[in-house]
């Protein structure tokens, strides 16, 4: 809003108050605050019961796990009930069917993708290992390197478990699906 220069009525606004300056004394011992604090806030209880506090809330949170999908419902025998998980939300039978198909179209291309990936930084591991001199340095990096390759063989197992369940349209334990008379790879 601009305010004519020459209305006598409207008056600018007032400008903000300057703070006030604290003394010599306060700007001198500002740093100085925590002498006069107890023994265990100089040793940071506070600070250490906080941590110890968030810490606590982590595990609980590790503890309770993801929350699992309600409307997904499973029938007798862990069939996947197709009708009431439809219902559920809020689609036709025909639409989640679809949605199960490009599901199982999407785990198949990850699980293949990463037992790719897993194989590849393998073989880069084995061949570093192979190629490299053997001292402590090199042991420690080939240590630190084979996680990679367990996290990415891992997922690709854990997306070609859920292909399998989306295939046999019920939810099924990994012995079962490493033990199946079925195909073992993902489609």
């Amino acid at each position: 809003m601009t305010i004519p220069l020459g209305d006598p009525g409207l008056s600018p606004p007032a400008p903000p108050p300057t703070p006030k300056r604290p003394s010599i004394f306060r700007r001198a011992f500002r740093g100085a605050g925590w002498l006069g604090g107890s023994i265990p806030d100089w040793m940071g209880a506070r600070r250490i019961a906080r941590s110890w506090s968030f810490i606590g809330y982590l595990l609980a949170t590790l503890r309770g796990g993801p929350r699992r999908d309600d409307r997904f419902k499973a029938g007798e025998g862990g069939r996947f009930d197709l009708q009431e998980a439809a219902l559920a939300y809020g689609i036709s039978v025909s639409e989640l069917e679809a949605h199960l198909i490009a599901r199982r179209r999407q785990t198949a291309k990850i699980a293949y993708a990463a037992f790719a990936l897993a194989c590849l930084f393998f073989f880069g591991w084995l061949w570093q290992a192979l190629s490299s001199p053997w001292n402590a340095v090199r042991i420690a990096s080939m240590v630190n390197f084979l996680p990679f390759c367990a996290v990415f063989a891992l997922i690709g197992f854990y997306q070609a478990l859920l292909n399998f369940q989306i295939r046999i349209g019920r939810a099924a334990s990994w012995r079962e699906y490493l033990a199946t008379s079925e195909s073992f790879w993902p489609s």
